[in-house]
């Protein structure tokens, strides 16, 4: 009896064990499920890798007009501030005196070859005579020196008629190129000379130049472009203040010959064509110089980049959805796409957004950014249209303007030791 009572209530403990059991089996967890990230395909694209720096316009030319000679000023024949044409009459000083020594130095001319003339003759005629003995030696070298005195007379003379012609052109200022001309500083009745400081000022508005520094850094990108001793070959172009970029193509004119040790940079000058006068000496403008024609290669969005101490690194998720991390070796960037020499393969899927929920070997469930991955340039041609900077700013222009840093550059870590580097990286 009591043995049979003992099978039943291990029966029944075993059979509540086991109700138990099933019972937390039924309430075990499900496996969390993958979540959404967005991704970017590591795309074959271009870039044009381009420095940028605010910059000045100057006329390429600039001429002060000043009275070469002393006299009233008898004619202003321009407008202020209107353009003005090469060889274009535009002051007239009193000439009458200058024509009256122009008259003069001429009547001397003319009594100075007279007088060759007859030395000439005179000297022909001792030499027939010392000859035959019929005259003495030194009346002979008497006539010879008389004959280069009157030479040189002659040759004083002409000298005296250039300098009064070369003064009596000086009573007519003409524009030395086609320019624009600006201020009258003298009114007509004025005596000017020499001393009479500048009566206007013209200035070659087409072309322009503009002077600009780059950086170190990117003066060796640039340098590698180099073919043999020729200067590299480079693209430049120029934005206003409002942002919008100037249609002429301009050209470098001038490279500096040393890096400036104080400040680390190297000016150049570009040269751009101005004929629709939109351009002004004095204004401030952003410069971008760059390869002639860019190259391909292997791009990802900016906002992918992570740094930590180990270095640079973006999330990728892997054909089976795992995350893995991807090490890097970065070149050059822009605001928007940055480029990958080694660490990553085209076509691997690089996430962008989503960032913080996921680690490596975790499950995700990745789509694809649309507007991310339309911003990386299949083209030579787009590529050049998402090169534009900023507009430039109304502040006071820095001497080494917007330059672009390397990458890597003043990164902060956050307290897990890394840190997205691109706005909007960890969404």
């Amino acid at each position: 009896m009591n043995s049979a009572m003992g099978v039943r209530c291990a029966a029944g403990i075993l059979a509540a064990a086991m109700v138990l059991t099933g019972c937390r089996e039924k309430e075990a967890p499900a496996a969390p499920a993958a979540p959404p990230v967005k991704v970017v395909p590591a795309t074959e694209g271009y870039m044009f890798e381009s420095a940028s720096s605010i910059a000045s316009i100057k006329a390429n030319d600039e001429v002060n007009l000043v009275a070469r000679v002393e006299g009233f000023l008898v004619k202003r024949l321009f407008e202020e501030g209107k353009p003005v044409r090469k060889g274009q009459l535009l002051y007239e000083i009193e000439p009458q005196i200058y024509e009256a020594k122009v008259k003069a130095a001429e009547a001397d001319l003319e009594k100075a070859k007279a007088n060759l003339t007859n030395a000439d003759i005179e000297y022909e005629r001792q030499k027939t005579l010392v000859g035959q003995d019929a005259t003495s030696k030194r009346a002979f070298d008497n006539a010879a020196a008389n004959k280069q005195e009157a030479d040189a007379e002659v040759k004083s003379a002409e000298a005296n008629l250039a300098l009064a012609r070369q003064n009596l052109s000086y009573t007519k200022i003409y524009s030395p190129f086609d320019g624009q001309i600006g201020l009258n500083t003298y009114s007509v009745g004025n005596l000017v000379d020499q001393n009479s400081g500048t009566l206007a000022t013209v200035v070659k508005v087409d072309p322009v130049r503009v002077e600009f520094v780059i950086t170190e850094f990117e003066l060796i990108k640039l340098l590698k472009l180099r073919k043999g001793a020729e200067a590299p070959k480079v693209r430049v172009r120029l934005f206003l203040q409002d942002g919008s970029e100037y249609s002429e193509p301009g050209e470098i004119a001038y490279w500096s010959n040393r890096v400036n040790t104080n400040t680390g940079t190297f000016q150049l000058q570009a040269v751009f064509p101005n004929p629709k006068r939109q351009l002004m000496a004095g204004m401030f403008v952003r410069v971008n110089i760059g390869p002639a024609d860019p190259h391909k290669s292997l791009l990802i969005p900016l906002v992918a980049l992570m740094s930590d101490q180990a270095g640079d690194y973006v999330y990728v998720v892997e054909p089976d959805g795992r995350v893995a991390r991807r090490d890097l070796e970065l070149g050059y960037r822009d605001s928007r796409n940055i480029i990958v020499k080694s660490g990553l393969k085209a076509g691997e899927r690089v996430i962008v957004e989503g960032i913080q929920k996921v680690r490596p070997g975790s499950p995700a469930l990745p789509e694809t950014d649309p507007a991310l991955a339309a911003q990386i340039p299949l083209t030579a041609e787009a590529a050049l249209k998402l090169d534009t900077p900023k507009a430039v700013s109304q502040d006071v222009p820095s001497p080494l303007g917007n330059t672009l840093a390397p990458v890597g550059e003043a990164i902060e870590e956050d307290d897990a030791g890394a840190t997205p580097s691109g706005p909007g990286a960890a969404k």
